[in-house]
């Protein structure tokens, strides 16, 4: 199998169904970027370092939006070349992949412009295995997705791995085309002899190396994807991008069903007022500063709001994700950022509810639990943190979501002393069940070892 790094984006239509949205298709903005820029940074994050788009409709305006965009970000645009299709008038998206046939030199990726994908698609395509002079067709199996334009999407008949045949009302189809390709060079020599019968679309020369067996199928194993043909698709793939960015894996119950629905309605607040991950950040720690004042104050009302504002803390904090992710520009730096912000709120909550316990109960007894509450949590961040990158996920998982909820709930019913047991005890055990399960895997890697 050979590595993939070149790939084809065809930018060349009218999208004339989106005008109402965007006078340029492949300019039009999603959650606060462009499709076009989009599809670029997908397939940079997977490793394709040279990247040639076809332009046809509106080629200045698209020249014009990559030369400012160059001007800003001249690394992100470095390996990328923009190519003319002179015949995008007269002739289907076949004319627009020959057009970029010079500057491709094996194996390559090819895309539609008015199309997302996330980047675990197209990585996954971006390594499989490709017939020799044939085609890879990503495929989608969930044909009762209800997101989809179903008068417009492409439909594929299959058998077993082949396609046998390709097109639009395809009747009875098992799979939906993605319009995401792994093609080999020898696609272009099959495109001019299409063209030269007098069919120029992408979907001729499929079925032709369906006929003879070269086309076949990479099924997407339920990553998402989206057309984005009309205003219904363009609000259905907003959904179903905010929806993927808020997929983390080591998110607790809480966050997974209470917070996460919540955070990626605040996420797109935060896209359209052009905010950046570690702002947000920023906002869900003053909103901890806040309610830790609110807390320590003494009073159940300031007490009762203080705990709300933890809540609606601990669900914000889940938007600086979700916008990283969304504008496929994750960092190292902001997930450390974030980390030491949640400690330094974590620790202000904790330590005012502390002293509103010693004053409530006239007692510094209760000291000695919020010491135990802070301990237990301080350490439960740091241990899943660790025990994260070497053990499979939990379903018995007790983080900050957690916490925050049980603050909530405990400051409105004016029970902090039982609220800080509460915490001390589930985060304790928690810690103490990571120790269980790191010690064991460590016990099962050293008999592996030893055999």
């Amino acid at each position: 199998m050979g590595e993939t790094r070149q790939a084809v984006i065809l930018a060349a239509g009218q999208g004339a169904r989106l005008r109402t949205l965007a006078p340029v298709k492949p300019l039009m903005p999603l959650l606060g970027m462009p499709l076009l820029e989009r599809s670029i940074r997908t397939l940079q994050r997977c490793g394709i370092d040279e990247i040639v788009i076809v332009t046809g409709y509106s080629h200045e305006t698209i020249g014009q939006w990559f030369d400012e965009w160059a001007r800003r970000e001249s690394v992100a645009t470095k390996g990328i070349r923009l190519v003319h299709n002179q015949r995008w008038h007269d002739q289907e998206n076949g004319a627009s992949l020959l057009a970029a046939a010079p500057y491709i030199n094996g194996r390559f990726l090819l895309l539609m412009a008015d199309h997302v994908y996330v980047p675990e698609l197209i990585d996954s395509l971006s390594r499989s295995d490709v017939p020799d002079k044939g085609v890879v067709l990503a495929v989608d199996g969930r044909i009762r997705r209800d997101d989809i334009d179903l008068e417009d999407v492409t439909r594929v008949q299959l058998e077993g791995r082949r396609i046998r045949r390709i097109g639009k009302g395809l009747e009875p189809h098992q799979a939906f085309d993605t319009g995401a390709f792994l093609c080999t060079p020898a696609v272009f020599d099959r495109m001019r002899t299409v063209i030269g019968q007098g069919k120029s679309r992408i979907s001729d020369v499929m079925q032709a190396l369906a006929d003879e067996g070269l086309l076949m199928t990479h099924h997407i194993d339920g990553h998402y994807w989206q057309d984005v043909d009309t205003p219904a698709t363009h609000a259905a793939a907003e959904r179903g991008l905010l929806q993927w960015a808020a997929g983390k894996s080591s998110d607790g119950h809480i966050a997974r069903r209470l917070n996460r629905p919540i955070s990626r309605w605040f996420t797109q607040r935060f896209i359209a007022a052009g905010m950046t991950p570690n702002q947000v950040s920023l906002v869900a720690f003053g909103i901890s500063c806040v309610a830790a004042l609110l807390i320590a104050l003494g009073h159940y009302w300031a007490l009762a709001l203080g705990g709300l504002l933890v809540q609606l803390a601990s669900i914000v904090d889940g938007s600086d994700g979700e916008l990283a992710r969304v504008r496929l520009a994750p960092s190292e730096y902001g997930g450390w950022f974030d980390a030491l912000l949640d400690r330094y709120a974590d620790g202000f909550v904790l330590a005012a509810l502390t002293w509103y316990a010693m004053q409530w109960h006239a007692s510094t007894t209760y000291m000695w639990l919020g010491i135990a509450a802070l301990c237990g949590s301080f350490v439960a961040s740091y241990s899943a943190h660790k025990a994260d990158r070497s053990l499979p996920p939990s379903r018995w998982r007790m983080g900050r979501d957690t916490r925050s909820l049980i603050i909530m709930v405990g400051a409105l019913l004016n029970l902090p002393a039982v609220t800080l047991a509460v915490i001390a005890v589930i985060m304790n055990v928690a810690v103490v069940h990571r120790i269980v399960r790191m010690r064991d895997a460590a016990r099962s890697a050293s008999r592996g070892g030893v055999a």
